[in-house]
């Protein structure tokens, strides 16, 4: 009996012996996975995160890395560079920052192989407190280019927005805007835009006159009749277009019209800087013909071979009065964010569609990649 007792310990004992070399030799990432320290997320490295996003008023799913969130399986991991700075460059490739404050904050500290629920969140470190839409006030100058105009959110959808211009009781002296939108839902520009008058060769010299539910009535009264510009200036109304040129250019008005008048010299060159995609460029203006009514001009750039032929008016007469719109109907959803998310965050709104939520996260840490030591 003793004999066979030591004969079944010898043979568990080869046993052991030929699996652990079985095992080193097939894998020996298994015992050196079983005992090696698990790296832990500190801001500055990058991560594998695999999670679920929830509502927290009710638990319902918002977003998941996962394909199947019921069996948290198949799906891509969400590459996240750990940063509180949302566009900062991540040092390892394609992984990014810009994940929400509150996310940034459970996930620092979490080890590989790790699991949590991060939450509840508030708002604040979520998507922002205040959700953009009906009601929202913003002042922006980008629906009168080159004025100031504070508007109140009318209505606002996924398609457009459409806002109402209020508070421009107490504006006092202003200058004249440029151009004013008009239906941004068409592709031909002189739909788009409206070319008022050019009051703004005066600045600070047009005031409202009367204000109604959809529109403002302003009325101009220029200050100088001379040197109406020290460079060459494009102005328009309407389809008309004028080149205001120094020194040959005068103004005249009355109570009801002004007008401006301008006499370069045949022959002349005529030369402006402005500020182009690659810096200064330098713009010369000669002068071919005037006949009658119209200036030929060459226009060049030192930035472009080609030159463009145009054709001017040498007279433009327009009324001192006119009448703005307070009424911004129907913005292309892709025009919001470029011309107005700026002016829009800065009056304390967010666009996301989860602001003014409270969330939930779970969370697992796939992989970890210390790129905070690399780069240290």
């Amino acid at each position: 009996m003793q004999k066979e007792k030591i004969a079944l310990i010898a043979l568990v004992i080869i046993v052991i012996a030929a699996l652990s070399v079985f095992v080193t030799a097939v894998n020996t990432d298994i015992f050196e996975n079983l005992f090696k320290e698990k790296l832990t997320i500190a801001e500055g490295d990058c991560a594998d995160v695999n999670y679920i996003g929830r509502y927290a008023s009710n638990n319902t799913v918002f977003d998941s890395s996962y394909n199947s969130t019921a069996n948290k399986t198949g799906g891509t991991p969400l590459k996240v560079f750990v940063s509180y700075n949302q566009t900062a460059t991540s040092p390892k490739s394609g992984y990014t920052a810009g994940m929400i404050k509150g996310f940034m904050d459970g996930i620092i500290g979490m080890k590989e192989g790790q699991t949590k629920i991060i939450g509840p969140i508030p708002p604040e470190d979520a998507y922002g407190a205040n959700k953009f839409g009906v009601g929202a006030i913003f002042t922006s100058q980008y629906f009168a280019f080159g004025m100031n105009q504070t508007v109140e959110v009318t209505n606002y959808t996924s398609e457009n927005l459409s806002v109402r211009w209020i508070q421009m009781e107490n504006l006092g002296n202003f200058t004249m805007p440029q151009l004013v939108i008009n239906n941004l839902q068409s592709t031909n520009e002189t739909e788009m835009v409206i070319y008022p008058p050019p009051y703004y060769i005066w600045e600070n010299c047009t005031q409202i006159t009367n204000i109604t539910d959809t529109t403002v009535t302003v009325n101009t009264t220029p200050t100088k009749s001379t040197n109406l510009s020290d460079v060459v200036k494009d102005v328009r109304y309407g389809e008309k277009q004028m080149l205001i040129f120094p020194n040959v250019t005068t103004a005249s008005w009355d109570d009801t019209t002004i007008t401006v008048f301008c006499s370069p010299i045949v022959d002349q060159n005529y030369t402006f800087q402005t500020t182009g995609y690659t810096g200064m460029v330098n713009i010369t203006i000669h002068v071919n013909t005037i006949i009658g009514d119209i200036i030929n001009v060459t226009v060049t750039n030192d930035q472009s071979p080609e030159p463009s032929y145009l054709d001017v008016y040498k007279v433009l007469t327009f009324n001192r009065t006119f009448t703005l719109p307070r009424i911004y109907k129907d913005i292309p959803a892709m025009y919001i964010s470029y011309f107005y998310g700026e002016d829009i965050k800065k009056a304390g709104y967010s666009l996301e569609p989860l602001a003014g939520e409270t969330l939930l996260f779970e969370v697992t840490i796939e992989t970890v990649y210390k790129t905070a030591q690399e780069t240290s």
